[in-house]
C-alpha cells in the first residue's frame, strides 16, 4: 500500500471528511466495489482546502489501491442540464487542491469525473483536448457518468 490515504488525511480537517453516500442535489454515485480504504473530501463543507468564494468540484476522493498505487479523483455531481466547461473548471479547481495534498512523487491513478445528464454535445466537450484536466504533468479527459451510477466505472487505469 502506498499509505496515500493516511498521508492526506493528516492534511486534511476532520470536519469536511465524509464517509459516503457522494450525493449533491439529486445526483449521486455508488461507492460500491470502489477501493475500501479511501478519504472522501466534501469541498463544500466548512475547513475544506478550497474556501466557499473559490471554484471548486463537489468531493476529491483519496484512494489506496491494491497494486501499491492510489487514486486521486475528483468528482462534480450535475443534477440537471451538463455545462461542460463549467464542470471543467470545477474538476481543475479539485485537481489543484489535489496536488497541495498528495505529495510528489506517489504513484497515483488520476481520474476526473462528472456525474450529469446533458445533452451529447456538451458530453462530447469532455473529451476535448482543450477540456482535459492536469493533474501534475500528466492530463486526463473526464470521465462522464449518470447520475445513479458506480464510481468504479471510470475508474480505467492509466497511471502517472
Amino acid at each position: 500500500m502506498t499509505g496515500l490515504v493516511d498521508t492526506v488525511r493528516g492534511k486534511v480537517q476532520n470536519v469536511c471528511l465524509v464517509s459516503g453516500p457522494l450525493k449533491k442535489e439529486g445526483c449521486s454515485v455508488s461507492l460500491k466495489d470502489a477501493p475500501p480504504r479511501r478519504l472522501i473530501v466534501d469541498f463544500d463543507k466548512p475547513g475544506s482546502p478550497l474556501g466557499v468564494s473559490m471554484t471548486r468540484c463537489d468531493y476529491l476522493l483519496i484512494a489506496d489501491d491494491a497494486d501499491d498505487s492510489g487514486w486521486v479523483v475528483p468528482v462534480e455531481l450535475k443534477k440537471g442540464r451538463l455545462d461542460a466547461s463549467e464542470a471543467v473548471k470545477q474538476l481543475r479547481a479539485g485537481a489543484n487542491a489535489a496536488r497541495k495534498l498528495v505529495p510528489k512523487g506517489s504513484k497515483v491513478n488520476f481520474r476526473p469525473v462528472v456525474a450529469a445528464g446533458g445533452n451529447k454535445a456538451e458530453r462530447n466537450k469532455l473529451k476535448d483536448k482543450r477540456n482535459w484536466v492536469r493533474f501534475r504533468d500528466h492530463a486526463e479527459y473526464v470521465r462522464l457518468l449518470k447520475c445513479g451510477d458506480q464510481l468504479i466505472n471510470a475508474f480505467k487505469v492509466t497511471q502517472i
